[in-house]
């Protein structure tokens, strides 16, 4: 079984690789790299790739290897497969050799196939192998060249972190270091996928799961812990979507797969009674905490631009003095994915234990959390300035909400989530007119043409509405209190 971590270099600028090359965690030696040149197999119909099963010849430095591998699991970079291994005479296409009697079966319906080469990998490999800790063996690799594929190619730049022999949570843990001081980000998609999406293949990434499956009578404990690696995964496939293609949308989407990942965390407090989890909660709080001028700022330029529109105005004078202002530091990704593959180690080392069903876990805690969510909304009409406070209690128990929901089959929960999404949609509003005095004050100053009137009118706009917003925020928070809840008997 293949176990192993795939990292992606963000920047392939020569000072990056050689602080790459020299860190100490790779021990990478002064030794001439591995050449490697690699021939993948298949029929005219892909008849290997839809049975999933992956066949290469590679030749490293003067040996040839027949590689096999077939279908496993790929998440959050990890990829764990079944895989073996045959040194052969030359890089000729032979099934055959692969005598072990789980892969020959396997091959058994494709050993007439006419095989012919779809795609090839030359790359230049640094190999060390370094002993973890807990005295787990890891093979770490280097790589540096390209793809080949129907006279296209694409680069070839990563860190990979296989397990030789120990606990994969030692790769996991190994991966978090490095993304801590180098620009490093999981990559779920091995050489070969890339490959067949540049020779059109394929059509492209693996979308993010939706939903993790839900056992009601399942362990709490075991649950949750599932539940917490299933969604940090998702958080790492929404960092690597952001930084493919970096767009308000996609930092939107992060921040959101992020705030679900800490309800969730907030949520199951009680099943971590060693606290091992919150020194996570606290890293990704302060993550969470330091983006959030960068979404202000995004915020109100959205914000403007549909004013303008509205009013017939030219908006990029307002637009660029904000979108100037924004912080120019990077989102801190690979700081961000080391907090989530040091959770996920934990999580795998230490999993989560309780005596409850989820079912009966989860329900109790949602009452709980409900209690407290309605005694925070009596508590707005004497002091408006709690609405804060409030909308992070309606954001936690939808996103919790969201991904429990599954638990209760039989009863629509659709009307409670709608009602919270509308609360805290009103609310987020509310909070935007709140900030917008400390951003767009001092623009209503401004001495360049246009910029003091915009700035003025969407302060104007913003404010204004905040009151009807907390009229309307009211109407809804009443409905709230009259819906059922699915997890009342």
């Amino acid at each position: 079984m293949e176990e192993e971590l795939k990292l992606q270099i963000m920047d392939d600028t020569a000072p990056v690789w050689k602080r790459i090359a020299e860190h100490p965690l790779l021990a990478i030696s002064k030794e001439p790299p591995l050449q490697l040149h690699a021939f993948y197999f298949d029929s005219r119909d892909n008849a290997l790739q839809r049975a999933r099963l992956a066949y290469r010849v590679r030749r490293e430095d003067d040996a040839w290897i027949a590689t096999l591998k077939a279908s496993g699991q790929s998440a959050g970079g990890l990829h764990q497969r079944p895989e073996w291994n045959v040194a052969v005479e030359s890089n000729q296409p032979d099934l055959s050799v692969f005598t072990d009697s789980e892969a020959a079966a396997m091959l058994a319906p494709f050993t007439e196939l006419d095989l012919q080469v779809i795609l090839e990998t030359r790359f230049e490999r640094h190999e060390s192998r370094v002993t973890n800790t807990d005295g787990s063996e890891i093979i770490v690799a280097l790589d540096r060249g390209e793809i080949l594929a129907r006279g296209q190619s694409e680069p070839i730049r990563e860190v990979e972190l296989e397990l030789a022999q120990g606990n994969a949570a030692a790769v996991l843990e190994m991966g978090a270091a490095l993304c801590q001081d180098l620009p490093l980000i999981p990559d779920q998609e091995s050489k070969l996928f890339r490959g067949l999406r540049l020779a059109g293949l394929i059509s492209d990434e693996k979308p993010r799961d939706t939903a993790w499956p839900l056992h009601r009578r399942e362990n709490a404990g075991n649950a949750f812990s599932q539940i917490l690696t299933w969604q940090l995964q998702q958080i790492i496939h929404d960092t690597r979507k952001h930084w493919a293609k970096t767009s308000a949308e996609s930092f939107h989407e992060l921040r959101k797969s992020v705030r679900s990942l800490r309800a969730t965390l907030r949520f199951c407090r009680v099943l971590d009674p060693d606290n091992l989890l919150q020194s996570f909660r606290l890293a990704l709080q302060e993550w969470f905490h330091q983006q959030n001028q960068k979404r202000d700022y995004e915020a109100l330029v959205g914000y403007w631009t549909e004013i303008a529109t509205t009013m017939t105005l030219d908006p990029a004078p307002l637009q660029g003095i904000l979108s100037a202002q924004a912080p120019r530091q990077a989102e801190q990704l690979p700081q961000l994915v080391a907090i989530l593959l040091k959770l996920w180690a934990t999580l795998m080392r230490q999993p989560l234990t309780y005596t409850k069903s989820l079912q009966d876990f989860s329900e109790t805690q949602l009452h709980r959390e409900d209690r407290k969510l309605m005694a925070a909304g009596k508590m707005l009409l004497d002091h408006p300035e709690a609405l804060h406070s409030l909308r992070i209690r309606i954001k936690n128990t939808r996103y919790v909400m969201i991904t429990l929901a599954p638990l209760w089959p039989g009863k629509d929960s659709k009307a409670l989530l709608k009602l919270l999404a509308t609360l805290q949609g009103i609310a987020g509003e509310i909070h935007d007119a709140d900030m917008a005095g400390q951003y767009l004050n001092p623009l209503t100053n401004n001495r360049k043409a246009g910029v003091a009137f915009q700035a003025g009118a969407l302060l104007g706009f913003l404010q204004g509405r905040e009151a009807r917003q907390r009229k309307k925020f009211q109407k809804f928070w009443l409905r709230l209190e009259s819906t059922a809840r699915p997890w009342d008997s």
